[in-house]
């Protein structure tokens, strides 16, 4: 009888990043109160803490006396000091970096110009780094990891496979990035990249199943199952915006006919309006119309409201989550298109499944995609942390 051997280091980084979450996300829980919520044995735990504590990731603290008989309790928090993590948005016109701390709270905001030159793209990113640093006063060693997020297909290995909008095809970004930068790297499309952080950040915290459906020039999705992102063999999948909603329908950007993205993204829904002889503006614009009662612009959000809804339908019957969440545009455009959506899902959808699936609008509106780097940086520092995160205060290897 052959006996399975345990891979103890991946044990010791999963439990590492269950304690590390539950801490950012309870600051000053105490250590019993840790191992009720994680399900992880204390003397683990005490280990994992102390090797956290030595790397200077997590701090403790003692509570004020109360006045009771019995020892103080410790409470445990992240330490913001630790340094940073940086998101990145990558836009053909713009890059945007979003700076934060490692329990996810953001210190800084910054804007470069954007390019489809992958080389300059990567001095943008570096430039855009150096001066989000600058805005905080912290030098370039406090950069623990970066994320970068950005519209197109992004292999499981973290090479760009294709991105139209910037006219990547089997680029690997972020080895180009990572030499420039020194610093570890990870890169993943735009919209799985901000379901990531809907998980980490959102309001989907304790959400094991869910569906994220982001909206912009076309629509992507990310498919959250059983507590991780499903990626699928090749890294590919949850290209939601493809589905095929209507027989040789209108054209997509992809080349096929009648997908989901055809109908219901913004580029889709301001071609319908210009081609009804509306004047296209914004979602701003298009929202206010609507309230206002124009017959075009209510007829065609209709429409796409109702393909929402079949898309959903769709995606309901076949995931059966808990959630699906919508992000980007379709979550500035909700208020105009959940009506017809949600009579296309009674009429589509299965009752016995549907009736156990909340449809809610994403919060983090245009900080989805930096924050999704901001959650892929966090990830890759605790997937792959320091040498010293892994070791007691002397330098030996503490194990759990």
């Amino acid at each position: 009888m052959t006996r399975t051997r345990v891979n103890s280091a991946l044990i010791r980084r999963i439990n590492t990043g269950r304690l590390f979450h539950i801490i950012r996300q309870t600051p000053g829980i105490s250590q019993q109160l840790l191992s009720r919520a994680s399900g992880i044995d204390p003397a683990t735990i005490s280990i994992i803490i102390t090797n956290l504590e030595a790397a200077s990731i997590v701090r403790r603290e003692t509570d004020a006396p109360t006045g009771r008989a019995g020892r103080p309790t410790i409470a445990l928090s992240i330490d913001a000091r630790a340094g940073y993590l940086a998101g990145i948005g990558i836009e053909p016109d713009t890059i945007r970096i979003v700076l934060a701390t490692i329990d996810g709270a953001q210190c800084a905001d910054v804007s470069v110009p954007g390019s489809d030159d992958p080389v300059r793209a990567a001095r943008a990113v570096r430039e855009g780094i150096a001066a989000a640093l600058r805005s905080v006063k912290a030098k370039r060693d406090a950069l623990l990891g970066v994320g970068v997020a950005l519209p197109g297909l992004v292999s499981l290995e973290g090479s760009v496979v294709f991105a139209p909008n910037l006219g990547w095809r089997d680029l690997d970004f972020a080895a180009d990035l990572a030499r420039l930068l020194a610093c570890p790297i990870r890169l993943e499309n735009d919209v799985k990249a901000a379901a990531i952080a809907e998980h980490l950040f959102g309001a989907s915290r304790d959400i094991t199943d869910f569906v994220y459906i982001m909206g912009r020039s076309g629509i992507g999705g990310g498919l959250y199952m059983m507590g991780e992102l499903y990626r699928g063999p090749h890294g590919l999948a949850g290209e939601i915006g493809h589905m095929k909603l209507v027989p040789e329908g209108r054209s997509c950007s992809c080349g096929a006919r009648g997908c989901f993205e055809a109908y219901v993204s913004e580029r889709a829904i301001r071609a319908e309006l210009a081609a009804r002889g509306h004047k296209v503006g914004g979602v701003a614009e298009i929202l206010r119309d609507h309230e206002a009662g124009h017959e075009v612009v209510r007829a065609v959000l209709d429409e796409a409201g109702t393909y929402l809804g079949l898309a959903l339908a769709n995606l309901i019957n076949i995931v059966s989550p808990r959630r699906i969440v919508l992000g980007g545009s379709l979550a500035r455009l909700a208020p105009a298109l959940l009506d017809a959506a949600h009579r296309a899902l009674e009429r589509n959808a299965l009752a016995a499944i549907m009736r156990d699936v909340e449809l809610v609008v994403s919060a983090m509106g245009d900080d989805a995609a930096p924050m999704g780097g901001i959650a892929l940086a966090l990830q890759q520092f605790l997937d792959d942390p320091p040498i010293r995160l892994g070791r007691g205060r002397e330098g030996r290897a503490q194990t759990s």
